[in-house]
């Protein structure tokens, strides 16, 4: 973990979210490793803050499932499982289908631009050398998307679903080591900000499902080299 993790040019407004979100995104490139240990004043020392934000952003990251702390008030990465992930999966194939037709009624001409700019940043890094630009991408056109969602409640959840899924960046890295997947995945993208443009909900919604059933699909097909990719006493099925 060091001091330049999650930079970006809008930094959180307070010390503690500032600390929350440097975590998180040290945890998402796997510069934090599931069942590693993090201690309050290194993260201090690290950030040049005072325990006090560390112990805010800890409780939080407990909150949302992205650490544990026992008894004696000791914080670990938590443990990756399967299980989870496929749980995750699917509540969020169920609620991006519901929410689609929804944003297809929202999206404003700013938006689509927008949109359509990531798509073109996502092809120029469709590269097996480039997974990690083409994943931080993948995050911002969801995000992107979802942003015009009317209902605060569904748009806050799906954004901390799929925040959940880049604990399992590393895994996604290997499912896109081959191109061919990667390609498709952009491919289907394409296509979904294509229907999305002509506000055919019909036509999205069934590309939302056949999106998420892809990509279901690609991880239980690499799930048996997930154990040798992050180790067999990080990632359970349970």
């Amino acid at each position: 973990m060091t001091a330049d993790s999650a930079s970006d040019n809008n930094f959180p407004k307070t010390l503690s979210e500032s600390v929350y979100e440097r975590i998180k995104t040290a945890i998402f490139h796997n510069e934090l490793k599931a069942g590693q240990r993090i201690y309050e004043k290194d993260v201090a020392k690290i950030y040049k803050v005072s325990t006090t934000p560390v112990r805010e952003a800890f409780l939080r990251l407990k909150a949302e499932g992205y650490i544990t702390i026992d008894a004696y008030r000791r914080a670990s990465v938590k443990a990756v499982s399967i299980r989870e992930l496929e749980d995750i999966f699917a509540v969020l194939a169920s609620m991006d289908v519901w929410a689609i037709g929804q944003v297809a009624d929202h999206m404003d001409a700013q938006g689509m631009q927008d949109i359509e700019k990531i798509i073109g940043r996502m092809e120029q890094v469709c590269k097996p050398f480039c997974i990690n630009d083409y994943l931080d991408l993948n995050r911002a056109l969801h995000h992107k998307i979802w942003d015009f969602l009317p209902n605060e409640v569904l748009k806050t959840t799906l954004h901390s679903l799929h925040d959940q899924l880049l604990r399992y960046n590393y895994a996604h890295y290997l499912v896109f080591q081959d191109p061919n997947i990667m390609q498709s995945s952009l491919e289907a993208y394409k296509k979904i900000v294509k229907a999305l443009a002509e506000k055919d909900k019909d036509k999205l919604q069934n590309l939302i499902k056949l999106h998420w059933s892809f990509l279901v699909q690609q991880r239980h097909m690499k799930k048996k080299y997930w154990h040798a990719f992050q180790g067999n006493d990080t990632l359970t099925e349970d």
